[in-house]
């Protein structure tokens, strides 16, 4: 077995612990947390758990949501007009559309809801994975994926939330409860990606944001130097 975050191989075990009627392995160098394979729902059991989302721009607390998404992992880093890719937009554009309100040239792109690839058509000045990595088993490739996308310098915005560290906890984390949620990332599993990927963080911030900046355009692999991210720990 090998770690989905920072590739490190670690023996099968006894998992991390049980929750949510499954087996949960966490990687012992980077702490990324997993699922067991057979729990990860079927294409259409995720479709349908994604039709139940209300995800409205309308809804000022959701608005709000959003609004400080842009402000603290997305604007700092690629202000407007930049090209942004809202990926796994889900069924409604929500994040796309405040985006061009303020001025950035916004698409969205989603495997079930949106899903004409002349959207994906690069580059971006910076691709937003909002509440999206938690819901995907492969982690590095999809990152690696969409770095190649990217123009020169650019960044991959992510927010999903960080794991609690104690079994005890995890087992009592509200985030942990949607079926579709299959693996968790906090800041060291964020610094394993980001080694592996040839990017540096320039921001992990507790409960849920990092952003990763990659120096050169289609770049997804590199070596350890220039990763140290600015930290609100």
């Amino acid at each position: 077995m090998r770690c989905r975050a920072c590739a490190a191989p670690f023996p099968s075990a006894p998992p991390w612990t049980r929750a949510r009627g499954a087996s949960w392995f966490r990687c012992p160098r980077c702490g990324h947390v997993r699922v067991e394979p057979s729990a990860v729902p079927g294409p259409e059991a995720a479709e349908a758990r994604y039709r139940l989302h209300r995800n409205d721009p309308a809804d000022p607390g959701y608005r709000a949501f959003l609004e400080t998404f842009i402000d603290r992992a997305l604007a700092p880093f690629a202000p407007p007009p930049g090209r942004v890719l809202d990926f796994g937009s889900g069924p409604t554009p929500a994040l796309a559309r405040l985006l061009r309100e303020r001025g950035y040239r916004a698409e969205a792109w989603d495997p079930l809801f949106a899903p004409d690839r002349r959207s994906l058509a690069g580059p971006f000045a910076l691709i937003a994975v909002h509440e999206v990595l938690e819901h995907v088993p492969y982690p590095y490739r999809l990152l690696a994926t969409l770095a190649r996308k990217l123009e020169g310098g650019g960044a991959i915005a992510v927010r999903t939330r960080f794991p609690p560290e104690r079994p005890e906890d995890f087992g009592r984390w509200w985030y942990k409860e949607d079926p579709t949620h299959v693996g968790f990332f906090g800041p060291p599993a964020f610094e394993a990606l980001a080694r592996r990927l040839g990017a540096r963080l320039d921001l992990l911030e507790p409960p849920d944001l990092a952003v990763l900046r990659f120096p050169g355009a289609g770049r997804a692999a590199g070596d350890d130097r220039g990763n140290r991210p600015r930290r609100s720990l």
